[in-house]
């Protein structure tokens, strides 16, 4: 059943990604740009492309379908631009092929650890995590509330004896990505990326699609946990965990907190070989608007954007792409 609904979703954002792509060809229509991939930064994205639009009547329609989706997506030339997680080679465009992909990193934001048990009672004060803990329990080791690892770093908590459910993603996906790579910092964790990719092998848990699907199945289920970019668990208004790093000190994650020690960064795929002129030239445009304009509101929604040399960098090696040159060489 799981696959097969996985099929029936993709076919429909397939159809989808098509229909937004053909009404944005007509020439006289405004413009109209479609991109796919991570969930993580796509309550910014949401929020970016809004006042943007605002700003210029330039349209982005956004499909969070995960890093590796979008990704698939951008390749078959079904999206004008990918968004992932992944972290990426260094971008053969710096070494002066106009005409390779680009990858521009956009902002850098905390991986929230959420968890549902109400009759966990220490004040306001959230449960303390760190990278051994949540190794073990996600690796299946731990299975009850109650368990002695937790009360050992919560010490003052009543902890019921309520079985953990572990939340994870379902798909490829950077958020896991980093959070595997936090856990393998530990020495502990028993799960597994499959091979160089975002896919990773949970040994034991619930799967749900995207960030919004964790918060949510967190969300509904007494004694969830799981993991999620910090957006989804406000929203959800979850209880979110203190996390541990590497100096002991235990930290909720949020603005101004540049030692918590669970974070993602995330890129937007610019491709000049699989867009047109008329669409890539106003994607260059909103991705350099984003990088500038658009770091204040990164800000307040707790995303850290990237530095501003950084940023220069980007905006320099934005502007080399022949579109035309491009979508010509690609054509031969």
């Amino acid at each position: 059943m799981h696959v097969r609904t996985r099929v029936i979703t993709g076919l429909a954002i397939g159809v989808a990604l098509s229909c937004s792509r053909e009404r944005g060809a007509d020439p006289a229509a405004p413009v109209a740009l479609t991109g796919a991939g991570a969930t993580f930064p796509y309550p910014l994205y949401r929020a970016w492309f809004a006042e943007y639009g605002q700003r210029t009547g330039v349209h982005i329609n956004y499909f969070a379908v995960g890093s590796a989706e979008g990704q698939r997506l951008l390749e078959r030339g079904e999206a004008d631009f990918g968004a992932t997680d992944k972290p990426v080679v260094p971008d053969r465009g710096a070494q002066g092929n106009a005409c390779a992909r680009v990858a521009v990193p956009m902002v850098r934001g905390p991986i929230a650890i959420a968890y549902n048990l109400p009759l966990a009672t220490q004040g306001n004060a959230p449960l303390n995590f760190d990278a051994a803990l949540l190794a073990d329990i996600f690796s299946g080791r731990v299975r009850q509330w109650n368990d002695a690892t937790i009360k050992s770093l919560n010490k003052d908590v009543a902890l019921p004896a309520t079985p953990i459910t572990v939340v994870h993603r379902g798909t490829g996906s950077g958020t896991s990505r980093a959070f595997g790579d936090f856990l393998s910092s530990s020495g502990k964790w028993e799960g597994s990326r499959i091979g160089d990719t975002s896919e990773v092998r949970w040994p034991v848990g619930v799967a749900a699609e995207g960030n919004a699907g964790v918060a949510l199945e967190v969300k509904v289920t007494v004694g969830a946990i799981g993991y999620m970019e910090l957006s989804y668990a406000r929203q959800n208004r979850l209880t979110i965990a203190a996390i541990g790093n590497r100096d002991g000190k235990f930290l909720a994650p949020g603005s101004g907190l540049p030692d918590y020690p669970i974070i993602a960064d995330t890129w937007l795929l610019v491709d000049p070989a699989h867009i047109k002129v008329d669409r890539g030239r106003p994607l260059v445009a909103f991705v350099r608007w984003a990088l500038s304009d658009g770091a204040t509101q990164a800000l307040e929604m707790e995303y850290t954007p990237i530095a501003s040399d950084s940023a220069a960098h980007y905006h320099a090696l934005l502007g080399k792409i022949d579109f035309a040159r491009c979508a010509s060489a690609s054509r031969d």
